[in-house]
């Protein structure tokens, strides 16, 4: 079997031969070692090449190609899905939900693409001042922030209050808020709500520590929000928007709660 995986690995896939025999040594040091619950099996080792899909060191086809081939030859075991890639990411996340006994979140898709958004603060932009008219009173604000703001929804001032864009007007409000007035909290999705109910649970194994392991919550909607995309709200200041930035991509798996 090991040489049969060296063979499509170098034929199907083109990894190069360093690759390939870190494969193999994964596979001599890791065979029988498998993670099991119900009817899933992924052998430790496996995670060796998603790592190099990851990484960019393989193609998404190439990795799909070597899923394939292990499928065949009954050495992983996945979740049905509409390719091998989405079946890896589903049967993956399943696995890490039970690690982390969040069995309570078992309705599973694969292939989701998650944003992020952020709230600006006024101090962390140098941009010439400008005039804003709010609710009849003109108001300076930094123009490179206003702009932020447009495009994240709110931002904190530097007077303290936040400063928020929506019905084609600015607004203030002592907190940044989602679509139904409430405050914003780091736990908080924009979400399509023809596709996940408002205010459902859901969480999103895929994504890095620690947001593999949060609890979110459907509480904001967005107008950019479409079909299997997730806009979550990452929390205010630069560092919040590394965190969007970090988070952004596709390939997700979301699990909602059981009804």
């Amino acid at each position: 079997m090991a040489a049969n995986l060296h063979v499509f690995l170098c034929y199907k896939t083109k990894i190069s031969s360093m690759y390939v025999g870190l494969i193999l040594v994964f596979w001599i040091l890791m065979v029988g070692i498998l993670p099991v619950f119900g009817e899933i099996v992924i052998p430790e080792w496996v995670y060796k090449i998603h790592q190099y899909w990851k990484d960019y060191q393989i193609t998404r086809d190439e990795f799909a190609n070597a899923i394939s081939y292990l499928q065949g030859i009954n050495t992983i075991q996945l979740e049905d899905e509409a390719n091998p890639v989405a079946s890896f990411l589903l049967s993956d996340s399943l696995l890490k939900q039970e690690r982390l006994g969040h069995s309570e979140f078992s309705r599973c898709s694969a292939e989701w693409y998650i944003t992020g958004y952020f709230t600006p603060i006024e101090s962390d932009y140098a941009g010439k001042f400008i005039d804003i008219m709010i609710d009849g009173t003109q108001n300076k604000y930094r123009e490179d922030f206003v702009t932020e703001i447009k495009t994240e929804g709110w931002g904190r001032t530097i007077s303290g209050n936040y400063l928020g864009w929506y019905d084609d007007s600015f607004h203030l409000s002592d907190n940044p808020l989602d679509s139904e007035g409430n405050t914003l909290i780091l736990n908080a999705i924009a979400i399509d709500t023809s596709v996940i109910p408002v205010n459902s649970k859901l969480t999103i194994p895929s994504l890095p520590a620690p947001w593999n392991e949060t609890v979110f919550t459907g509480s904001d909607i967005g107008t950019a929000i479409i079909g299997k995309h997730i806009d979550v709200y990452t929390g205010e200041g630069k560092s919040a928007l590394d965190e969007a930035y970090r988070i952004t991509g596709n390939d997700n798996v979301v699990c909602l709660e059981a009804e």
